[in-house]
């Protein structure tokens, strides 16, 4: 297997660019949902200071609020300029569409032809001249012709961007978006064709393709993609890397395993500038996030790395996710049963502690390097049984449980 480039992908989704955003340079018109002047300018501070930078930026969808014209002009010099911030160049923008970039308005246009009224659904996002024309043009396929998917291919990542909301329309409620059986198929070839392991291969859409515990509401969740188990299972049987999505706002990070076994790792990345109606989201807070490919298992081939998140929330501008119950530091690329990974811990914890009386997060990661990419509920919760079992105490430097600020002391009642 090919040695695995280091790289890291910015991910941003949900910016609204209308009258729906949280700032007042993302929106062409005035708004009274906008409380922040100079939302670029803050995050432009903000990557500064955090020394942030990235190889590529994905946008999963809505972009615009209400799809018009003068939104997604806006939106591509914005776009364009968040990712001079990170030092990504402009070809190395992607991004899909959401339901929000529809132009409802096209449907009164008249006609029944359906690949006619997708096309002009379409056009103000596709509008020559902007980054999502142009760029659309430097891959494979097309979001307005089926099956709705664009490849790009670079020399070390493959991104397939699909458009979840191609089959939606404006009296759907919730806006949950489809893939058809027939996508599937077409899908199925494109991955066969293009997903090529001494790369990284990112999977990115809107909707939800898995169905998540609603936070927010407390109505049942209904906005997961129709027939995104086929989707799932057609990602893991290709053994694709990571999947990004957006829609509802609420950030995410969580591993699928269905029967065709190999695991996918899927961010749901939350809104970047959308107003976020307190009534809802109090203290959820905008998201970025930096996805840090490091290598390849070199026993499963699965990519590993982290996903470090900051939120931006009005009192305290950008700061690291881990205080409003999301991580700022997400781990993936590798998993075991509760029960092997405890025993793993369990005899780590011995080896390290059977001439020591404290250690540091560090020194069991000397001891097995696949540590460091377990998940993160997973890996904290057999760590604590272990410690306990083998009688260490677990001590953490600040106010989140990071491991890197771990220290682990022998009991001394023991």
């Amino acid at each position: 297997m090919s040695q695995l480039r280091s790289m890291k992908v910015a991910v941003i989704s949900d910016l609204h660019i209308g009258d729906m955003a949280k700032g007042k340079d993302f929106s062409p018109d005035r708004t009274e949902n906008a409380s922040v002047e100079n939302y670029l300018q803050e995050f432009h501070d903000f990557v500064l200071k955090e020394n942030i930078g990235a190889d590529y930026l994905l946008v999963s969808g809505d972009i615009s609020n209400r799809a018009k014209e003068q939104e997604f002009a806006l939106a591509s010099e914005l776009i364009e300029k968040i990712a001079r911030s990170l030092t990504v160049s402009r070809e190395k923008i992607l991004f899909c569409p959401g339901n929000h970039d529809i132009n409802w308005a096209a449907l009164q246009s008249g006609g029944e032809d359906f690949d006619h009224l997708v096309r002009a659904k379409y056009l103000n996002f596709l509008k020559g001249g902007l980054l999502f024309s142009d760029n659309q043009g430097s891959g494979v396929g097309r979001f307005d012709v089926s099956p709705y998917v664009v490849v790009w291919s670079f020399d070390d990542i493959n991104i397939f961007a699909l458009n979840s909301a191609v089959y939606d329309g404006p009296d759907e409620n919730p806006h949950r978006g489809e893939i058809k059986s027939e996508q599937i198929v077409a899908i199925d070839e494109l991955l066969s064709k293009y997903v090529d392991r001494s790369k990284i291969n990112i999977f990115v859409l809107h909707h939800h393709p898995k169905q998540y515990q609603d936070k927010t509401f407390r109505a049942a969740d209904k906005s997961c993609m129709i027939n995104a188990d086929g989707l799932l299972h057609l990602l893991s049987k290709h053994e694709v890397d990571f999947v990004v999505h957006g829609h509802k706002h609420v950030p995410r990070f969580d591993l699928e395993i269905n029967s065709e076994g190999h695991p996918i790792w899927i961010l749901c990345a939350g809104s970047f500038s959308s107003r976020l109606d307190d009534r809802y989201f109090g203290g959820v807070g905008n998201f970025f996030h930096l996805v840090d490919f490091r290598d390849r298992c070199g026993d499963n081939g699965w990519a590993r790395g982290y996903v470090k998140s900051w939120a931006h929330l009005l009192a305290h501008n950008w700061i690291e996710s881990g205080t409003i119950d999301f991580d700022s530091h997400n781990q993936f690329g590798a998993y075991e049963s509760p029960k092997k990974l405890n025993k793993i811990l369990e005899d780590i914890l011995g080896e390290v502690f059977e001439n020591a009386h404290m250690a540091r997060w560090s020194d069991l990661v000397e001891k097995n390097e696949s540590l460091q990419y377990y998940p993160n509920v997973l890996l904290n919760n057999q760590l604590e049984k272990a410690a306990k079992k083998v009688g260490v105490l677990m001590v953490y430097q600040g106010e989140q449980k990071a491991l890197d600020k771990l220290i682990l002391v022998k009991d001394k009642v023991r």
